[in-house]
């Protein structure tokens, strides 16, 4: 397809999604659109790191959402917080940019520490490590109450990141009726993607990313022109870790709240699906994607309401579950390299 006519498709149904929501939301539809949007904005950013792993390198990661948890867990306890049973307030910390960059830094070692053992290791075996260390990272997470809260959380954290959203923000949503705290969390996030492509659009375009794309499709003819494949995949690792490490801080300050259930499995799976969504290999392909994907899983209410009389949640989360497989089903038969991705991008060297 020709590259223009991919970008025309991309934006078309991207406004088309956007649009949607107002048809089918008669009350508040604002309200639910910057909703919408701010989760996009956070999904997105991880997806951008996933791109990282899987787009320019040809990692299988399937423990992303363990890479969102360090940054968050790390940023969160470093900062005023309640936590545990009790819920004792812990007044001290430190400022919060400087805790959000120490959890940037610390899901980037996370990566780093993960990466040593199992970086050799290609395509399913890659994979199976990276789902045991988020299962074991989440378990860690929910049996160390005394640090973590375990399963009672994190709490009253918010505060740190509110006090510096601005003037003329509390003068919008207040025009709007919409949630202030909310509407912060996802301007940051967007800001956050357009800072992030940037720098990626650099590193890309860069003999580094060259070199990237290079381990991606022929690991052995890179070690052969006396490149250091297994370092450059250590890199990768580490700079995918760390943009999923300010997505999963922008994750928790969303909700108000960090609990052990906040990085499952299932985040993985929704941002692995906005992924292909976007398109593999795409540096803007996951802002779409997320977008489009965030519209799908918000309206899926309205349709259960449509084959259930009373749809309980469960049943709600069948329904989303099931489009949510059948739209990579449709992806994976009629468009495998997603929205703006290149089939190419899906060639991986497992040998």
């Amino acid at each position: 397809m020709n590259i223009s006519i991919k970008w025309a498709v991309t934006i078309l149904l991207t406004i088309f999604s956007i649009y949607l929501v107002f048809v089918l939301n008669e009350e508040g539809p604002l309200r639910i659109l910057f909703n919408l949007l701010t989760f996009a904005g956070i999904y997105g950013l991880a997806a951008i790191g996933l791109n990282v792993h899987f787009g320019l390198t040809g990692l299988l990661n399937f423990g992303h959402a363990s890479f969102m948890g360090v940054g968050a867990y790390v940023t969160l306890l470093l900062i005023p917080h309640a936590a545990g049973r009790e819920g004792e307030i812990t007044e001290s910390g430190i400022p919060f940019l400087l805790a959000l960059l120490i959890g940037v830094i610390s899901a980037s070692l996370f990566g780093l520490l993960l990466g040593l053992p199992a970086i050799r290791l290609r395509g399913d075996y890659l994979a199976i490590v990276t789902i045991a260390a988020a299962e074991i990272f989440r378990l860690l997470v929910r049996d160390l109450e005394s640090i973590t809260g375990g399963v009672y959380g994190i709490i009253n954290f918010s505060d740190s990141l509110q006090r510096y959203r601005p003037l003329f923000l509390e003068n919008f949503v207040s025009k709007y009726d919409l949630n202030p705290s909310q509407v912060w969390v996802g301007l940051l996030s967007w800001v956050s993607i357009l800072f992030v492509l940037l720098i990626l659009r650099r590193l890309t375009n860069s003999p580094w990313g060259r070199a990237l794309r290079a381990v991606r499709e022929d690991e052995d003819a890179v070690r052969a022109l006396g490149k250091n494949a297994v370092w450059l995949k250590l890199q990768s690792f580490m700079l995918g870790a760390g943009i999923a490490g300010l997505a999963g801080v922008f994750l928790a300050f969303n909700y108000g709240s960090l609990q052990t259930t906040t990085f499952v499995p299932l985040l993985t799976f929704y941002v692995w699906a906005i992924m292909i969504l976007g398109g593999v290999g795409s540096l803007s392909g996951p802002i779409f994607g997320s977008i489009i994907f965030w519209v799908i899983i918000s309206e899926t209410d309205k349709l259960a309401s449509l084959i259930f009389e009373n749809a309980n949640g469960q049943q709600l989360a069948g329904v989303r579950f099931v489009l949510v497989g059948l739209l990579i089903m449709v992806l994976m038969i009629f468009r495998p390299s997603g929205l703006l991705g290149k089939k190419e991008e899906l060639l991986l060297n497992v040998k």
